[in-house]
């Protein structure tokens, strides 16, 4: 058995991941790593518990890909090792804490424990490290401790592997800038778990979740960790590292404390406290300066519920191009590990221009030193979307798949999904995996709710008010209502679910090689082509005898559009495309216009995709659609949303959100 012998003082300030061996589910959400790579994390099993095979560093759902490999660091028997290069350890752990390292350098796979290398094999390859003591089943949960996980793009050398196993990291690390993640769990975990080197939209916090996704056994939990090797001793320099996250959302004419960025600065324990003593904003990329009514900044901590202000360094700010703050007498004291600076605005009741606001942080100071945080790239800027027009009424619709009822996320689930839809201010909304669901949704947001039942996939929600239509198809693909706008016009709205592909299931196996495009669209004309089909001929034509109709289908269409794969965007598909789906061209055959490509019409500039926002495998497949057709109806601002509304939280389904602005003239 190997045991260790180095030792340190423990310290209260660290906190571990506990395990249970039953139904944690902790998904980090990250993709193919290709090689270089490495991966590092302490354990403390429970050995006498270890079951045949336990997962340390598994793959997760929608990990089974022919380009990566999905179980990269586990149990068999006790011993631990990477299956797809056959290295192991020789022999099986004890309780003890043992720092566990595997590395690829592009030629050779190595694993570490306690900082030797006792496995190595020529062979490379890439991996899927998308989850933390589990994979897919019960029977793979670990159980025990884990603590300092480190997922880097770069091969670690042994020499740095056994210097920073016995200490936090910081940014001294020869290799920081190659860290994909860090989790070091002394923030604690609920729904949560804060990746410290998170940066833009896709952050890969932890998500706390369970295998039995509907049961309510005990999520994964930190505990105080007891690892003796493990030296917390406070740092000199207290800055670990300092990103700006912008929000995706557009915003709406009048809207109050609009979030347009965090400032999420993570601190190292250091010897002396650490004071935020100025910030500098750059207004210069905000189209229109007046849009902006006022700005607040405070302070707030430590995970993505961060909306509580704890102190506010200033409020009722005017805009203008360029905002200096400092704070020298009522300092904000910052606390070890996260801090968010939120800035929040206040938008002009009477603009009309479609503005976009971008500010940035060109630099922060703490105690009186100057830094630079880190940019967020995201190219996705909120823009400007007006609420009413003289002679015609802005309707929002807003199309989400929920994910079975949003029950996946821990215990907060559906308040998360609420939160979504309360911001999303949306006058229409169809759903699909309600589930039970829809009358604490409608209750919620205050709304009309048409679903057949309260277990059905399908609902719509509404300001305003529904008659149902009868339904021809099933009632598990298709929800047909009328809504009545205020300006006298009337909607035929259709909460939709196409079934999908299964032989091969595209949606979730498109990043394989050797793929037949070809089978992609005969696995849709079998399926989803008949469902939309069934849907136009007999739930939407028998009602278009009225020629001021308005139609609006919108739905999971389980079916990406050949607006999205295109020559143009092979790259963004790995190598497929064109490919002809068919569901997206008999729509616009029928006279439906794609509302999202309508105001964002170039494949690749704008690739978002609805399949999926947690799965960093699955980047730019949009399946999930807002269709349009009628006299005096078109699109003003179309978006996908994929991110929480309060930045830098999770997002709580697996398919994003599409959220389209209408302006329907009172008369056509």
């Amino acid at each position: 058995m190997y045991t260790t012998i180095i030792s340190a003082q423990y310290t209260p300030h660290n906190r571990a991941l506990k395990l249970d061996g039953k139904d944690n589910n902790v998904c980090t959400g990250i993709g193919v790593i290709k090689a270089p790579w490495t991966l590092e994390v302490w354990i403390k099993p429970d050995s006498n518990l270890l079951k045949d095979t336990a997962v340390i560093i598994g793959g997760g759902e929608y990990s089974t890909l022919n380009t990566a490999h999905n179980l990269p660091l586990i149990f068999i028997g006790g011993k631990i090792g990477n299956p797809f290069a056959d290295i192991w350890s020789e022999a099986i752990l004890d309780e003890g804490w043992h720092h566990i390292a595997l590395s690829c350098n592009g030629e050779i796979t190595q694993l570490y424990i306690d900082g030797h290398i006792v496995a190595k094999k020529l062979t490379s390859f890439s991996i899927i490290p998308g989850t933390l003591g589990s994979h897919l089943k019960s029977a793979t949960v670990y159980q025990g401790l884990m603590d300092e996980v480190r997922i880097w793009n770069a091969a670690v050398d042994e020499s740095e592997i056994q210097y920073w196993m016995k200490r936090p990291l910081n940014n001294n690390h020869p290799n920081f800038k190659s860290l994909v993640a860090y989790y070091n769990f002394d923030d604690g975990i609920n729904e949560i778990g804060i990746n410290w080197v998170g940066k833009s939209w896709q952050t890969f916090h932890l998500r706390n979740g369970r295998i039995h996704f509907r049961g309510r056994a005990p999520l994964a939990s930190t505990v105080p960790s007891n690892n003796i090797h493990f030296k917390y001793n406070p740092n000199e320099q207290p800055l670990f590292n300092a990103v700006i996250l912008h929000n995706e959302w557009d915003y709406d004419q009048h809207s109050k404390n609009f979030q347009i960025l965090k400032l999420r600065i993570i601190l190292n324990q250091h010897n002396r406290p650490a004071y935020l003593t100025g910030i500098t904003l750059d207004l210069s990329e905000v189209s229109w300066l007046p849009d902006i009514e006022r700005l607040q900044i405070f302070h707030s901590y430590s995970n993505g519920k961060s909306d509580t202000v704890i102190q506010y360094l200033g409020r009722n700010i005017h805009p203008k191009k360029k905002i200096s703050l400092t704070n020298k007498q009522k300092r904000i004291c910052l606390s070890p590990g996260v801090n968010y600076i939120t800035i929040t605005a206040d938008i002009a009741r009477n603009t009309t221009r479609q503005g976009r606001i971008k500010i940035k942080v060109p630099e922060f100071s703490l105690n009186e030193t100057s830094y630079v945080p880190e940019e967020d790239t995201n190219p996705i800027i909120p823009e400007l979307i007006c609420n009413s027009k003289p002679g015609s009424q802005i309707i929002k619709v807003l199309q989400w798949n929920i994910w079975h009822g949003g029950i996946h996320l821990g215990n907060d689930g559906m308040n998360k999904v609420i939160e979504v839809l309360k911001a999303a201010n949306a006058d229409i909304i169809t759903m699909q995996e309600a589930y039970g669901s829809q009358q604490q949704i409608a209750d919620a947001l205050g709304y009309y709710m048409y679903s057949v039942n309260s277990k059905e996939n399908l609902a719509v929600y509404s300001r305003y008010k529904i008659t149902p239509l009868p339904q021809s198809h099933n009632t598990f693909n298709s929800n047909p209502v009328l809504i009545h706008l205020s300006n006298g016009r009337t909607i035929l709205v259709n909460s939709c679910w196409l079934r999908y592909s299964n032989d091969p299931e595209y949606t979730s196996i498109y990043p394989n090689t050797g793929q037949n495009p070809e089978l992609w669209v005969a696995g849709d004309s079998a399926k989803a082509l008949k469902d939309i089909q069934n849907i136009i001929e007999k739930d939407t034509k028998p009602y278009l005898d009225r020629e001021d109709l308005i139609v609006i289908l919108a739905g999971d269409f389980n079916s990406a559009s050949h607006l999205d794969w295109t020559k143009a965007a092979t790259s963004l598909h790995f190598g497929y495309g064109p490919v002809h789906f068919p569901v997206s061209r008999y729509l616009l055959k029928e006279g439906y216009k794609d509302s999202f490509r309508e105001i964002h019409p170039d494949e690749v500039k704008r690739p978002e995709g609805t399949w999926s926002p947690i799965y960093g495998q699955l980047p730019h497949c949009r399946i999930d659609f807002i269709y349009y057709k009628g006299k005096g109806i078109k699109p003003i601002g179309s978006k996908i949303i994929r991110t929480h509304p309060n930045i830098d939280n999770l997002w709580p389904s697996d398919h994003a959100a599409v959220l389209t602005s209408f302006e329907i003239a009172d008369k056509p």
